[in-house]
């Protein structure tokens, strides 16, 4: 039985630290909590016949998102045209 920090567990499973609280406080995962230098630290216990692929990482924020490349490309490409056209007039007129 392997014992990870909170935070070495959630760079493990590239989680977020949020994500790890998630998972202590709904049971998910087992913890221990121990003395060390006068502090209690709390460690994640890791077994060996657990399924560790029934825990998933979270998703990126850009993973969930279908959109089209070129459309949103070509309205990018028009906003920096049309900031500069602005750009331009603001130093005729200063």
């Amino acid at each position: 039985m392997q014992k990870l920090t909170f935070k070495a567990y959630a760079v493990k499973h590239k989680m977020s630290l949020f994500s790890v609280v998630k998972l202590v406080k709904t049971g998910k995962v087992k913890t221990t909590v121990e003395e060390e230098n006068g502090k209690e630290v709390s460690y994640i216990l890791l077994d060996d016949s657990v399924n560790e692929k029934s825990i998933k990482p979270m998703k990126s924020k850009g993973e969930n998102r279908d959109f089209d490349v070129e459309a949103e490309l070509k309205a990018l490409i028009l906003e920096v045209k049309r900031l500069k056209e602005e750009v331009n007039k603001l130093k005729v007129a200063y």
